[in-house]
C-alpha cells in the first residue's frame, strides 16, 4: 500500500545504479522457484547471453519480477513457469509466461488498475488487495518503460516488462 501511495503521490524515488542483471534475475528465480516446485510446476528461466551489466533501479525490478512470479505460481495449477529475458531493437524485454488460468479479453485493461481483481470463479480461491499489477506497472513506467499482458483464457498468460537499453559500462 505505501509503495502505491508514494507513487500515486510522485513520492517515490528509483534509483539509477550499475549492477549485475543476470544476477538479480536469478536471485529472483531462485526464490520463487521452491514454491512452483511444491506445487508441482517446471520453472525454466531463458536469459540471452547479452544480459549482464545493466544501469537502473535492481530493487525495483526485483520487486516487479518477484510479484510477476508470483502471480504466475499462484494462478497456475499444473503446467510450468517460464522466466526468458533479451535484448532486442534497443530495449530489454523480461517475460513471465505460465500454463495457468489466464485472463479473458475483456478483463485485460483491467489487470493494471489499482484494487482491481478479475472476476472469475477460479481467482476467488485467491487473496490478494489488487495492488500488485498495478504496483508492476507503475514502477515499469518509473523505469522508463511499460508492462504488457497477453492472455488466453483458460491456456495462460505471458506479462512482459519492457525497459530501454541501457547497458553499464563494465571495467
Amino acid at each position: 500500500m505505501l509503495d502505491i501511495s508514494k507513487i500515486e503521490a510522485k513520492q517515490l524515488e528509483v534509483a539509477c545504479e550499475s549492477f549485475d542483471l543476470r544476477a538479480s534475475i536469478k536471485k529472483v528465480a531462485n526464490m520463487v522457484k521452491p514454491l512452483a516446485e511444491n506445487k508441482g510446476l517446471n520453472f525454466n528461466i531463458d536469459l540471452a547471453p547479452e544480459i549482464g551489466a545493466w544501469l537502473s533501479d535492481p530493487r525495483r525490478i526485483e520487486q516487479i519480477l518477484i510479484n510477476l512470479l508470483n502471480n504466475a505460481i499462484k494462478f497456475t495449477e499444473r503446467g510450468q513457469i517460464n522466466l526468458a529475458a533479451e535484448i532486442a531493437a534497443g530495449k530489454l524485454s523480461i517475460s513471465v509466461t505460465d500454463t495457468g488460468i489466464g485472463i479473458k479479453s475483456e478483463d485485460l485493461d483491467k489487470v493494471f488498475q489499482p484494487f482491481r481483481q478479475i472476476d472469475i470463479g477460479l481467482a476467488r480461491n485467491h487473496e490478494g488487495t489488487g495492488l500488485g499489477l498495478a504496483i508492476c506497472g507503475r514502477l515499469a513506467e518509473l523505469l522508463g518503460g511499460r508492462i504488457s499482458v497477453k492472455s488466453e483464457f483458460g491456456i495462460g498468460s505471458t506479462f512482459t516488462i519492457t525497459l530501454p537499453h541501457k547497458e553499464a559500462n563494465t571495467p
